[in-house]
């Protein structure tokens, strides 16, 4: 039994509380419990919050390469549901009997330079995720996600080709920043349709407000459409 002894001094008198009562005593503990949890709750979203503003003034003040600050959460991130998120786009893109193989496919030195030299925009990372989508024994399309960097957040998008290398569809799987978001409108994003290796790409829209999340987005798929031309046999003999 729990025993909580007080004293208190009033004109030299002492008073003792005795043992607490199990029935008084169950609440209180209860109480205490709730108490606990909701102050570890308070904590995880005050890291939360602390991690991501940090993360945010490193970005704004270029004290950390983006390559190496997105390079340390894209894996959380994954696992945390982007890759579901992806995948379920995937299935409501093509028929219902085509097949998703995953690849984290590494990029070298040789093949990504050149791309970011002509799009003037470096990959986050020194890999990317990519899909091989068939259905039986031919391949129907490929799919690429990768991020590129908002006003101080990265973008995670998506970008869906045919076996010729061409844009069928394109979406932003993850925006993580009050504005700029428009860049996430299918309508926006349908004028990469057809796009391939070989399109011109600086005749896309602008949108009041997002300059910096649209010229991020283009080059981002830009990006990936060379990307794509360039390791698509590779992708095949991978899966």
């Amino acid at each position: 039994m729990m025993m909580i002894q007080s004293t208190t001094r009033s004109n030299d008198s002492v008073f003792h509380i005795g043992p607490i009562p199990r029935s008084r005593l169950k609440p209180i503990t209860e109480h205490i419990k709730k108490h606990l949890m909701m102050m570890q709750k308070h904590r995880l979203i005050l890291v939360s919050v602390t991690i991501s503003n940090f993360l945010s003034q490193l970005y704004k003040r270029r004290l950390w390469r983006p390559a190496a600050a997105f390079a340390v959460l894209i894996p959380a991130l994954v696992f945390a549901g982007i890759r579901d998120d992806a995948e379920a786009l995937l299935n409501q893109h093509f028929s219902a009997d085509t097949k998703l193989s995953f690849i984290k496919y590494d990029l070298t030195p040789e093949i990504k330079t050149p791309i970011e030299r002509e799009v003037k925009q470096r990959f986050y990372s020194s890999f990317v995720y990519t899909w091989v989508i068939s259905a039986g024994d031919s391949i129907v399309g490929y799919a690429f996600l990768d991020n590129v960097k908002g006003k101080s957040m990265p973008i995670t998008f998506i970008v869906l080709y045919n076996t010729n290398g061409s844009v069928v569809h394109s979406a932003v799987v993850k925006y993580r920043e009050p504005i700029g978001g428009e860049v996430g409108r299918q309508s926006w994003l349908d004028q990469f349709l057809g796009k391939n290796s070989s399109s011109v790409y600086d005749e896309i829209d602008a949108i009041s407000g997002a300059t910096i999340s649209v010229n991020s987005v283009t080059r981002g798929i830009h990006k990936l459409t060379l990307l794509m031309d360039a390791v698509k046999t590779d992708l095949v003999i991978n899966e």
